[in-house]
């Protein structure tokens, strides 16, 4: 097995992160190339293992935070990304620290050739997002991205089977950050199950928006929509009590009748559980087409 790691962020606070993990058995690493993937994030970390016996090779996307929760939510954004996209972008990434390598005489020129090479001929290669904190190697969470095969089985490390960060069931005191998350997913899915997802603007311009889908609806029938209607009105500077057992049989109606489909509780539960830390963790320069993208993918991902 070997491992190489590039670091894109070169924000001073990653470096405690970067001292330990080289020290796990990382045979090369390169740092300070920028590499954008998707709509514009820069991760904080590529990480590619190299399974000869096995002839698998392993690109992981690393996203650093100081938080636990944070972390999760971050990295979860790059789950809908197309895996084809991501190894067309670091190959290009390869390039160009190929040609950097060979204008400086730099040792490393032949090792990262091989690894173009191996990357660029079509053998096996999983795509995996994963999030960490900064004052540690280990990865809270790695997953493969959506549209991976082994998507089914995937698991978080150490771990039996894959935690959410948000867990959508029974009665639950939320924190603030929790809550806005939990208000911006119900209201990005619910634009997207009735069709009007299709915003140009940001999210900054999108969240001023005195006529939002979802509270339009929950408006004109609040006493069918009690939960729905006490959490997009709530004030949520302290925190929120959610019954999300309530919501997800609340949402599952709604959605049902303004849908296409009948959506179960237990599905609605189900995505909001994923898309939850997601929706928290977009900036508000994010753009809305990404946004509802993201929602789109996830109402796929649970779909029957």
């Amino acid at each position: 097995m070997r491992r190489f790691l590039f670091r894109l962020d070169m924000a001073k606070e990653n470096e405690q992160f970067l001292a330990i993990r080289q020290g796990r058995g990382v045979d090369q690493v390169y740092s300070g190339t920028p590499m954008k993937v998707g709509p514009g994030w820069i991760p904080d970390f590529f990480e590619l293992a190299i399974d000869r016996d096995a002839n698998v090779l392993s690109l992981t996307l690393i996203e650093l935070e100081a938080t636990d929760i944070v972390a999760r939510a971050s990295c979860r954004k790059y789950l809908p990304e197309p895996s084809s996209k991501i190894l067309d972008v670091f190959i290009g990434y390869l390039d160009t620290v190929i040609s950097q390598c060979r204008s400086t005489a730099d040792a490393r020129l032949n090792d990262f050739g091989d690894l173009r090479f191996l990357v660029a001929e079509g053998r096996q290669i999983s795509v995996r997002t994963a999030g960490a904190l900064r004052t540690s190697a280990e990865l809270i969470e790695d997953y493969p991205l959506i549209d991976q095969p082994e998507r089914a089985s995937a698991a978080a490390v150490g771990s039996a089977e894959a935690p959410s960060s948000f867990s959508f069931d029974g009665e639950r005191r939320l924190t603030r950050s929790e809550s806005d998350g939990l208000r911006r997913a119900v209201r990005f899915l619910h634009a997207v199950i009735v069709g009007r997802d299709h915003s140009g603007g940001l999210l900054r311009s999108w969240g001023n928006l005195h006529n939002k889908p979802l509270d339009d609806d929950v408006e004109r029938d609040q006493t069918t929509y009690p939960l729905l209607h006490s959490l997009i009105t709530a004030k949520t500077v302290h925190g929120l009590r959610v019954d999300c057992d309530g919501l997800a049989a609340e949402l599952a109606a709604l959605w049902s009748v303004k849908g296409s489909e009948t959506i179960t509780a237990e599905r609605v539960a189900g995505i909001i559980s994923t898309f939850a830390p997601v929706a928290a963790a977009f900036p508000l320069h994010e753009s809305m087409e990404n946004i509802f993208s993201q929602a789109r993918e996830a109402l796929r991902a649970t779909a029957s």
